[in-house]
């Protein structure tokens, strides 16, 4: 274990690990979704790394998934009159929208049939990790209800729009960095490794 595992030194363990093929980090960073890719299975996996203060099972924790800057992308989406005086229902639409044709291009393009989304959560101490993961799969927005959140100090119209399933926010859209998060909770599977560090 290293002090830090994040980025390419995460995609490079997760590859090892896995036994398939790593691109070398000269040739750049792909804007595809899946990070590794199992030609064999036809698996797939966009992979994260996070630092969080409570690694307990069943914690909730909040990652950003995509740049969504639904406003720009209006014409491309087919919905020329989208703005940000949009109801929140229309933004949310157009935000599953882009964010499904993101999964469904991707598992096209890298030949992708079993997705998954595969985080490595890690302690402030960095001496301890739990490995999450989950399926990843087109959105159904028919199960979404869209409401911007409260600002607690004005209590006017907050900055984030949340999308929420049976009364629980599932994704979270802010209008100023145009970045899409999504609500994970850690399950009682996941695989936690402790790192017990000597000095030499």
């Amino acid at each position: 274990m290293i002090g830090s595992i994040e980025d390419y030194s995460w995609e490079a363990i997760f590859h090892y690990v896995k036994n398939i093929s790593l691109s070398a980090p000269a040739l750049g960073r792909s804007k595809l979704l899946y990070d590794a890719v199992d030609s064999k299975t036809a698996s797939g996996w966009s992979l994260k790394s996070l630092q969080l203060n409570s690694l307990t099972t069943d914690n909730t924790f909040l990652f950003v998934i995509q740049r969504a800057d639904i406003i720009k992308k209006a014409i491309q989406l087919e919905v020329p009159s989208l703005n940000l005086q949009s109801s929140p229902a229309q933004l949310g639409t157009a935000i599953i929208q882009r964010w499904n044709e993101k999964i469904r291009s991707s598992q096209t393009a890298q030949n992708v049939i079993n997705s998954y989304e595969g985080i490595l959560l890690k302690n402030r101490e960095g001496n301890e990790y739990v490995y999450c993961e989950y399926p990843l799969n087109p959105f159904d927005p028919n199960v979404f209800s869209w409401a911007w959140a409260i600002d607690k100090k004005t209590g006017g119209v907050g900055a984030g729009l949340q999308g929420i399933i049976a009364g629980k926010t599932q994704l979270v859209w802010y209008k100023n960095q145009k970045q899409l998060f999504r609500s994970r909770t850690i399950p009682a599977a996941a695989i936690r490794l402790r790192d017990e560090k000597t000095t030499l």
